[in-house]
């Protein structure tokens, strides 16, 4: 008998399959297998512009009034109190709560015509995350029925799958997103399986730093060296295993347990997480904030290779006390919020992240984007906020060899809906992908009508 971990084996003359993958597996990951059984072949692979995507997820939806669009001309119970300043890009203006993004507006790209038609917070996240109007009643030829789209950190997974790297492909840092107990459906990889799914870092604490996850460390008793001679061990059951398997399905769980090992005994991995190797000015030109901080471990994972960094805000659009941050979804008293915390507090970290990672030769290969679930109502409430508002929205992004200093559509004169150029989140999806040379048409053979359509002017 064999022995692997605690899993007690036959020997190689009739080794149990079963064993095997229970062994290769590595639970303590919690990454499961059956989903790489139905995986279609690759696609020939598009050249790629994009090496990483980093999302900064303002989750709770900012307004696009009071930050990319303000709207001067309109009447007061629009326009709201703060004017619009110019920009380093002559004849674009912003919102002035965001004077440090205005002189950065060059290397920007600001669309002001996004739009989507769900007011929820849960259903309008699954949209924007997956690009799915239908969120989790996906049907009628669309190859993931009855379940929701996977994300587009977990596409990205998905598709770059045969790159070979220690970290996973897909790192959220910052708590999962939930409204009044709900998790955001469309934060994951549905059907693509767990091996896609987010890793989540719990992010910065300003007691312990970024704290090492529990998947990171050892298994028990079993330390680097042995999990090394253990790997060795299952490589020469994979030169048995693949006389007796098709090489498509021997290949898959070779990805997942490659991915499991590298995790635990990478001391890159760890060391992307070591903020202290980071200089006291850096740090500060950040801001000593949740989501300053937070957005360095961001670029380090970045700098690292990850694919897609995703940096939430908030983890509760409904909570202002947990974890420093309390989302975007300001109903009451919006405008002081805004200005006294908010708007500097991004304005801050953005424009220091942008900078970084020119100034480390990043910035042209990393897709830096900057948006949540939709924006805020034309309208200012009674209690001094903004609703829900899909229906015409601004984002921002950054470098990725895109073209900085363009606008991209018009809102009305209400800041409502697009004037012209409406971009869904599908289409926005679509060309990150491109962008990094992904063929996303591999999942969707069946109904291509479901791909959005390139931005062009990201292209």
């Amino acid at each position: 008998m064999l022995n692997l971990g605690r899993i007690p084996t036959r020997n190689c003359q009739s080794l149990s399959r079963r064993a095997l993958l229970q062994a290769g597996a590595c639970s303590a990951l919690g990454l499961g297998l059956p989903h790489w059984l139905a995986r279609p072949a690759s696609a020939a692979a598009l050249s790629p512009r994009v090496k990483s995507v980093l999302l900064l997820w303002q989750w709770g939806g900012c307004s696009h009034h009071e930050t990319w669009d303000p709207k001067p001309n309109a009447p007061l119970k629009i326009r709201g109190p703060y004017r619009p300043i110019a920009t380093s890009v002559p004849g674009t203006q912003i919102c002035e709560l965001l004077p440090l993004s205005a002189s950065r507006a060059h290397r920007m790209t600001i669309i002001r015509s996004m739009a989507h038609d769900m007011k929820d917070h849960n259903q309008a996240g699954t949209v924007s995350l997956t690009g799915s109007t239908n969120g989790s009643q996906a049907s009628g030829g669309i190859p993931f029925p009855g379940r929701v789209r996977p994300s587009m950190g977990s596409l990205i997974s998905y598709l770059g799958r045969d790159q070979r790297r220690d970290w996973p492909a897909f790192t959220v840092i910052g708590r999962r997103c939930n409204v009044s107990g709900a998790d955001l459906r469309g934060q994951a990889s549905g059907a693509l399986g767990s091996a896609h799914d987010p890793f989540y870092l719990q992010g910065f604490d300003f007691d312990t730093g970024v704290p090492i996850p529990p998947s990171l460390e050892p298994i028990g008793e079993i330390g680097g060296t042995r999990l090394d001679n253990r790997q060795a061990l299952l490589s020469e059951f994979d030169a048995w295993q693949r006389r007796m398997e098709t090489a498509e399905v021997v290949g898959r769980y070779d990805d997942l347990r490659q991915k499991a090992f590298g995790l635990l005994t990478s001391s890159g991995a760890k060391r992307a997480l070591n903020l202290d190797e980071e200089s006291e000015e850096l740090r500060d030109r950040y801001g000593r904030t949740v989501f300053g901080q937070n957005c360095i471990v961001g670029r380090r994972l970045v700098e690292a290779g990850v694919p897609f960094v995703q940096v939430n805000w908030s983890g509760n659009a409904e909570d202002e006390q947990q974890g420093g941050d309390g989302g975007w979804d300001l109903h009451y008293r919006l405008f002081e919020r805004m200005q006294d915390r908010y708007c500097p507090s991004f304005d801050r970290t953005f424009v220091a992240l942008l900078d970084d990672l020119e100034q480390r030769g990043l910035l042209d290969t990393t897709l830096v984007l900057a948006m949540g679930e939709f924006g805020r109502s034309p309208e200012i409430s009674e209690i001094g906020g903004r609703e829900h508002w899909p229906f015409g929205y601004s984002i921002a992004l950054a470098g990725g060899g895109t073209t900085g200093g363009a606008v991209i559509g018009q809102s009305t004169l209400d800041g409502g809906y697009p004037a012209d150029r409406p971009n869904h989140p599908v289409d926005l999806i679509t060309t990150i992908l491109h962008l990094m040379g992904l063929n996303r048409e591999e999942l969707f053979v069946k109904d291509a009508s479901v791909l959005g359509a390139l931005i062009p002017e990201l292209v």
